[in-house]
């Protein structure tokens, strides 16, 4: 098992994972501060209100509307990528800012620190491109 992220919106592109080196590829993420936690009962709190704001009753429409509000939520801000989003396959839309956060933690980390993964880890060189490329549309998904 694995992990896939497809490129959102009008182009089609997936960048695919197996199970070893999807995690290898998060901790060298998260060592490079690329990753950040988010407050997730916040984030649910704010998702909850965006979709229920305007008076529409609690039923299955604002349900799905409230999913996928989360699904689509993160900071104003964002440090990086929220961990959450790349540590599960639950369709997470991983924005174009948080990605060009992610990129610019990782551009600024010593040269040898970025030779030295991207020679240890074989997909490392494609996964930074696809983020480069996703960056510059809609973001990507998880699945």
């Amino acid at each position: 098992m694995g992990r896939a992220y497809h490129l959102d919106g009008e182009y089609s592109a997936t960048f695919f994972f197996d199970h070893f080196t999807h995690a290898t590829v998060l901790r060298a993420m998260d060592g490079f501060g690329m990753i950040h936690d988010l407050d997730m009962l916040r984030l649910a709190e704010t998702a909850f209100d965006r979709a229920i704001r305007g008076g529409r009753s609690v039923d299955d429409s604002a349900t799905k509307a409230v999913v996928e509000a989360l699904r689509e939520a993160g900071a104003a801000e964002p440090a990086g990528i929220p961990r959450h989003k790349l540590a599960t396959g639950d369709g997470w839309l991983i924005t174009p800012p948080e990605i060009t956060a992610a990129l610019d933690a990782y551009q600024r980390a010593p040269y040898d620190d970025r030779a030295a993964t991207s020679a240890r880890i074989d997909d490392w060189d494609g996964w930074i491109g696809f983020l480069r490329l996703a960056g510059d549309f809609a973001g990507i998904r998880s699945h």
